[in-house]
């Protein structure tokens, strides 16, 4: 197989709008399975991991090959749900055209509007889909893709609707042929007579689209004000290289209209591997150079995905360069490690089948390479490039994770780095000033879609809390004190004049001791004994700051009521008239002297609700 054979797309769009079920009907009609799968049975093939079954949702990138006329078109399935944004990522730097689905009675969601801006230049098509069911209007969501993206939106298609507003057939505008479902099987069928005015208008406005795309189609269209079919195909294919053109496509995943036209216009207009622009890298010198998509040229491949189990992982690649076999000895650019290969492998949801070799452009699996991870470049030693990996979002979600069991910490530790080569998106963080262990991602279903796969493939039965927040305070200005000794009696007197200087330190969170001598000299081993006594000093104010009470508030917002901590922090201030700490500390919360007692900020209270305002507030 060479890289003319293949194709490469990702299906992008909101939850919901029917990205699964598409992936799964062209597999039943190419008869890439033996039965049409459903989310709602939780039988499909791209949602194959027991939480996108128990919730009925994607999850993970899955990838399935489809066999359409003798054409590889290895679709990426994606999920919809915004906490999954790195799968998506993943999809867009494999394939090299997005499909954009997009459901006839959602309009313009958001999810399509954020992987459109996701895409950047990718070409992309747009299929609405669902345009069969009850409250679906076709009109009303071409309508707000093209008020939202513009003259890119070309549709390729006119749909034949009914009274109710549901697409019982679609018009073929390139070929000028229409179709209606029969048996679940497309049939061709004579263009309705009170659509014909349309349908026309429709496809004079496709073959400008195609002329603008290339001069000599431009100066054909404007001499003969027409084009074959052949030739609006060759427009429509350069415009969607370019990224000007995006064709619209319609039909329903279910009941399987418009999927085999949408197959067919992947054939037509989708570049191949080797047609689209050289990609940009780095040289092992860091240098910026270009690797051009090149089936006889030194291998070169970037790992997009990472699947991983209790049973070991595959290194999802994508062949930019040369070709890939199980004999080969690669260089992983990230790690410095050369990397012997192992068995070959192309995947279908959980399936696999072994094959020699994966070409270029095409997508495969590499078994059992423990030590390549998600974003790495893998490529022959004599030619060293790095490739771009995935621009993956900060996490801005953290909860505090712990095992339910004492003892299973190691557990947990390591199944959160396993599902971390899976899923990059997430860190693990051990927080040494709160004693927490803290995961990190996108939201909170990512977050517990963590704590179920623990609990299934780890057996380690965690929980979730709020991170606890390591207060610090710091200096904000410059503050100086003078300090004299005189002593003039007796011999020759001394004297000095000494300044003890505080200022703000932006490099370090440490204190750091530093001296200046004028006009005199000091004795080194005075030093040493002066920044003792200030880092004494600061211990000192930190456990008396407020005298009144034994402990910093702060300290009280850290640790809430976990009074054994507190004690800890108090140790050695001696506390007069109590018999233990807990019966002064009840005293203390007695207390309704403002005078005494500062007040806790607003914000603490409903940040922790183990905290109490003082009384008297």
């Amino acid at each position: 197989m060479s890289a003319k054979d293949i194709r490469n797309i990702v299906l992008l769009g909101h939850g919901g709008s029917g990205k699964t079920t598409l992936a799964e009907s062209m597999l039943f009609m190419t008869g890439g399975t033996d039965r049409f799968g459903k989310v709602t049975d939780g039988n499909t093939t791209c949602d194959y991991d027991a939480e996108e079954i128990k919730r009925n949702i994607s999850i993970s990138l899955a990838v399935a090959p489809v066999k359409y006329k003798n054409v590889k078109i290895n679709v990426l399935d994606t999920p919809g749900n915004f906490d999954f944004a790195g799968e998506v990522l993943s999809g867009i730097r494999a394939a090299e055209c997005a499909v954009l689905v997009c459901g006839a009675k959602d309009g313009l969601s958001v999810g399509a509007e954020r992987a459109w801006k996701m895409l950047g230049n990718k070409p992309r098509m747009i299929f609405i889909n669902r345009t069969d069911e009850e409250n679906s209007d076709y009109n009303a969501c071409f309508d707000a893709l093209k008020g939202k993206f513009g003259t890119a939106v070309a549709p390729i298609v006119a749909p034949i609707i009914d009274g109710s507003k549901k697409v019982t057939g679609i018009v073929d505008l390139l070929h000028n042929k229409a179709y209606e479902v029969k048996g679940g099987k497309a049939a061709e069928c004579a263009i309705p007579a009170d659509i014909a005015d349309e349908v026309e208008a429709l496809r004079a406005e496709l073959m400008e689209a195609a002329a603008g795309a290339d001069e000599e189609l431009m100066e054909k269209f404007f001499e003969t004000m027409e084009l074959s079919a052949e030739e609006i195909a060759k427009g429509l294919k350069l415009g969607v290289r370019d990224g000007s053109v995006a064709p619209v496509l319609c039909g329903s995943a279910i009941s399987g209209l418009g999927v085999d036209m949408l197959m067919q216009t992947v054939l037509d207009l989708v570049p191949v591997a080797t047609d689209m622009p050289a990609e940009a890298a780095q040289d092992d010198d860091g240098n910026a150079v270009e690797v051009a998509h090149d089936e006889k040229g030194t291998t070169a491949a970037i790992v997009f995905k990472t699947v991983s189990d209790q049973y070991g992982k595959f290194s999802l690649v994508k062949v930019v360069r040369g070709k890939i076999t199980g004999d080969m000895s690669l260089y992983d650019t990230t790690t410095g490690n050369t990397e012997k290969l192992g068995r070959l492998y192309t995947l279908k949801g959980k399936k696999n089948e072994e094959v020699k070799e994966i070409c270029c452009g095409d997508i495969g699996a590499i078994a059992k390479m423990d030590r390549v991870k998600t974003g790495d470049t893998l490529c022959d030693p004599k030619s060293i490039v790095k490739l771009a990996g995935m621009p993956y979002a900060e996490p801005c979600y953290s909860r505090a994770i712990a095992p339910k069991t004492r003892g299973q910490e190691e557990k947990l530790g390591t199944g959160l780095n396993r599902l971390n080569e899976e899923d990059p998106t997430f860190t693990v963080v051990n927080n040494a000033e709160t004693h927490q262990m803290v995961v990190s991602g996108a939201g909170d279903i990512q977050i517990d879609v963590l704590v179920s796969k623990l609990k299934t493939r780890f057996g380690v039965d965690a929980e979730l809390d709020t991170p606890r927040v390591p207060y610090r305070e710091k200096i904000r200005k410059t503050v100086q004190k003078q300090g004299r000794h005189k002593k003039q009696t007796g011999g020759s007197g001394q004297f000095g004049d000494v300044w003890v200087r505080f200022e703000p330190n932006e490099e370090s969170e440490e204190m750091v001791f530093a001296e200046e001598v004028f006009g005199g000299s000091v004795p080194k081993n005075f030093f040493p004994a002066v920044e003792k006594g200030l880092r004494e000093a600061v211990l000192h104010e930190r456990r008396l700051e407020l005298a009144m009470e034994g402990f910093r508030w702060f300290d009280l917002m850290r640790y809430g009521d976990d009074y054994s901590k507190l004690f800890e922090i108090c140790d050695g201030v001696n506390i007069k008239g109590s018999a233990s700490y807990d019966s002064y500390f009840q005293t203390r919360r007695a207390m309704n002297d403002n005078r005494v007692l500062m007040p806790v900020p607003t914000s603490v209270l409903e940040d922790n609700t183990n905290i109490e305002q003082n009384l008297g507030y």
